[in-house]
Formats: C-alpha cells, structure tokens, sequence
C-alpha cells in the first residue's frame, strides 16, 4: 500500500485537509480495517523507499473519562495489563467500542444489530458486525452505532495525530484499510480531522500536513507493481 500510493491519481483520493505537499518530505500511511496498519516513506535519490511500522500495537491512550473507562472494559474483559491501539481502532474495535457502549449504558440496542453482534459473539458466522455497526450510525438508524462509529473515529484522527507528530509528514498522511472507504460520511463529517490537528502549541504544524483517504482499492496491486517494476 505504501508503494502504491505512488501510482494514485487524483480521483483515487478523498481529501480531508487540502494544503500543498512538501517535495521530498516522508509521507505517512495508516490503515484500519482487520487490524491497523503503519508505515512511512522516505525519499531516497529519486525514488521513495517503504519502511514498516508495528504502531499499530503501541498502546491506546484515553483522553477522556469515556476512554478511560473504554480503556478499562478492554483490560477487564481480555484479562491483559495493556491494551493496543488496535483493539480501538479496527474491525474488532468498532465491535469492542459498542460492547463497551452496550454493556455500560442504558441505550437500548437496535435488535436487528444486537442479534448480528451476538451471532459473532456466540461464533455463529453471518454478517459482519463491524459493518453492520457502520452502516447503521451511517443510516442514522441506531443511536448506539451512532455512539459507537463517534468514538472509533475520534481514536482514529487521535492515533493518526500522535503519527503524525512522530514523523511530520507533509509529503502528506494517506488514510488506507477498508473502514474509512466504507464510512466517508462519518470521515468527512469534521470529527476526525478535529482530533487530528487538534494539538495545542502543535496544532499549527499539524495543519500543514496534507490529508487524504484512499479510495482506490487496488492500491495494494499498484504497489506491488510498481515495487516489481524496481527490481
């Protein structure tokens, strides 16, 4: 995916925050979909050179009282003394965040995804819950989902702000995996990028990273071939 972010065009992008790209700076990759993936590129001569990331595992950090408790659930109901970032910010966290939601709150659940969450739970197979979930806070058809995709995102721009504060990617942060692409409403609505750029004394650099989401889902083809085309 990283290599192939250099053969998108322009309709391949979805962009959040439109500023001029920095010629040769790194350029950031993060990606949530089964798991979450990170990596950067850095200019070396005339070509880009990919290195990957396991950020993905660093810890989540809270930064409210809501994340602290989600923070606690996580800990309290896997049994483990830290929890990654991708058990926030996945699939599966979409999923743990409206477990969390549904077991600590008085919301009452849709029945039509409590019993696609369920049938997941109990290893019944059928329909995704994490899509499910998406799809119905996009439908505004369930307040939990709603709940639910509010926080992943908000973690999202959150995890993608402490990257990007770590590499300075004004070559620009491309947003890949399969959720984003699926809930571009909830993407595009200003919360993620609010807890992007919000940074205090930071908040100004992290303006001037371009921000895009890719769309194009064959991007990982393009970068095998173009990584071939090298060898």
């Amino acid at each position: 995916v990283g290599y192939g972010i250099l053969g998108l065009q322009r309709q391949d992008l979805i962009t959040l925050q439109d500023v001029p790209p920095q010629p040769g700076a790194p350029i950031g990759v993060i990606g949530a979909g089964t798991g979450l993936g990170e990596a950067f590129l850095i200019q070396q001569g005339e070509n880009y050179q990919v290195f990957a990331t396991e950020g993905g595992h660093g810890d989540f950090a809270p930064r409210n009282e809501l994340e602290f408790k989600l923070l606690q659930y996580i800990l309290n109901k896997y049994g483990i003394a830290r929890s990654s970032i991708e058990r926030v910010v996945s699939g599966l966290g979409i999923i743990s965040i409206y477990q969390f939601l549904r077991d600590t709150t008085q919301e009452a659940e849709n029945p039509e995804i409590a019993q696609v969450v369920r049938n997941w739970e109990n290893g019944q197979g059928g329909s995704d819950p994490g899509a499910a979930i998406g799809t119905a806070a996009l439908n505004n058809s369930d307040r939990l989902s709603i709940e639910t995709m509010r926080i992943f995102v908000s973690c999202y721009g959150a995890e993608a702000h402490n990257f990007a504060l770590k590499l300075l990617p004004y070559g620009g942060l491309y947003i890949a995996g399969g959720i984003a692409p699926r809930n571009l409403p909830l993407m595009q609505n200003g919360n993620f990028l609010k807890n992007f750029v919000e940074g205090g004394t930071m908040t100004s650099l992290l303006q001037n990273i371009p921000v895009h989401i890719i769309v194009n889902e064959r991007v990982g083809l393009i970068g095998a071939a173009l990584f071939a085309s090298r060898l």
